[in-house]
């Protein structure tokens, strides 16, 4: 398909139909996306490595022994991912990124069949755990991220300097430049739903000239010329408090509003009826760019809402994601753990690892998160990924307290080895 227009990678259609996946049809489709991976010669000589035959039908059973790359194998630094893709390069659209603008960000390819899935895995998140029927008629989202065309700029540019400074080798340079309109941070590629859904949709991260003029005199950069538009979204509650209210994206951001802007000038609007969160990108510990703030409590993020929207925690619900794996994990808040429980969707499958051992834990026992699917995966050998996360396994089969079909687990935190970064870490907070 090669170089097509930039609406043509970002709209898709927001009609949402479920897609019943059974066992059978998952574990053939993932053993096809085995035997396409091992033309791959990255990924054949992992499989060789691991003394990996392909067996003649992959089940639960022998899930555990499919070969997985780690997420640390697509990092800029590690100068593979121009050689970790299985699709031929013209049908390789987009390069997405994930948004580290102080650690080492990943790439990933991925043809327009892949994003057409990513799309649908962000609409299947968004029906069940967020906007049901409620946003259809009436609704207000508020966005804690920048639009998708800044996103774009942020991703194109944060991208080329980093391989410049990790003296990426010339050719690869050269191949990204040649896909430079291409590149786009991960959560970009899904946030259409959040714009279109919703009666109104805002994103609250905004580019302003006259402060960014001033930043470039007193400071010669650009970064101050972001801003969070507060004023405009209190301002837009008061009005229109009794439609349903969404806000999502960053909870690193919501939080520093929160605190900063509405409890320390007591400002509270009763949102008890209409309001709702879909927090994502994580940011929980804190990181932000090349600025630090206060980590997150989570517990404190809730009695936040609560004490300025007057909103129950039921209301609340997060997403958990990583850029080089196509799925979405939809949570909600549990008292009983005082923390977000994530679920597994039928189009994918998990993996909870011992960090020493990388055995599979049990129920009840902690890891890092293996994610596999053979869905989403076809520019990439991306289908068994291991996140440098450590999370908790609280079920394989159900939720113990929403009943959804599918693991559940909650994150605990990350390794010592991992960079802090995160979906929540795009733009410098001052």
């Amino acid at each position: 398909m090669g170089l097509i227009k930039l609406k043509e990678i970002t709209d898709f259609s927001n009609e949402y139909t479920p897609r019943e996946i059974d066992d059978i049809t998952f574990f053939e489709k993932l053993r096809e996306q085995i035997i396409l991976s091992q033309k791959n010669k990255f990924y054949l000589d992992l499989c060789q490595k691991n003394d990996y035959t392909v067996p003649e039908i992959i089940n639960d059973d022998n899930l555990q022994f499919v070969p997985y790359f780690y997420t640390n194998n697509y990092k800029i630094s590690k100068k593979l991912f121009p050689n970790l893709i299985k699709a031929s390069q013209k049908d390789i659209i987009i390069w997405s990124s994930s948004s580290s603008t102080t650690g080492d960000p990943s790439l990933v390819g991925r043809t327009y069949e892949d994003l057409e899935i990513i799309q649908y895995n962000a609409l299947k998140c968004f029906e069940e755990f967020l906007f049901r029927d409620k946003f259809r008629n009436t609704g207000m989202c508020f966005n804690f991220a920048p639009n998708r065309n800044l996103y774009g700029s942020l991703a194109r540019r944060i991208a080329l300097k980093k391989m410049k400074q990790l003296k990426v080798y010339s050719h690869q340079r050269k191949l990204i430049k040649k896909y430079e309109q291409q590149i786009r941070f991960f959560t970009s590629l899904m946030n259409k739903p959040w714009e279109t859904i919703p009666t109104r949709s805002y994103y609250l991260i905004k580019f302003k000239i006259l402060k960014t003029i001033w930043a470039i005199i007193s400071t010669f950069g650009v970064r101050a010329g972001l801003v969070l538009d507060s004023k405009f979204m209190i301002k837009q509650i008061e009005k229109f408090k009794h439609e349903s209210i969404l806000f999502g994206g960053s909870p690193l951001l919501m939080n520093n509003v929160l605190v900063n802007k509405m409890i320390k000038e007591n400002i509270k609007i009763d949102l008890s009826e209409t309001g709702y969160v879909g927090s994502g990108g994580g940011g929980w510990d804190g990181v932000k760019g090349q600025a630090k703030m206060e980590k997150v409590d989570k517990v404190d993020f809730i009695e936040h809402f609560k004490e300025v929207f007057n909103m129950d925690s039921y209301r609340l619900n997060d997403i958990y994601a990583f850029t080089e794996s196509p799925v979405l994990y939809g949570g909600h808040w549990s008292k009983k753990y005082q923390d977000y429980l994530h679920h597994c969707p039928n189009y994918a499958r998990i993996i909870i690892r011992d960090i020493e051992t990388l055995e599979p834990v049990k129920e009840g026992g902690r890891g890092v998160l293996e994610a596999i699917t053979p869905f989403g995966v076809n520019g990439s050998i991306n289908m068994a990924i291991v996140v440098d996360d450590i999370v908790e396994l609280i079920s394989k089969n159900k939720c113990p307290e929403c009943g959804y079909e599918g693991a559940t687990f909650r994150v605990i935190g990350r390794t010592k080895e991992a960079p802090g970064h995160s979906c929540s870490s795009i733009i410098d907070w001052f």
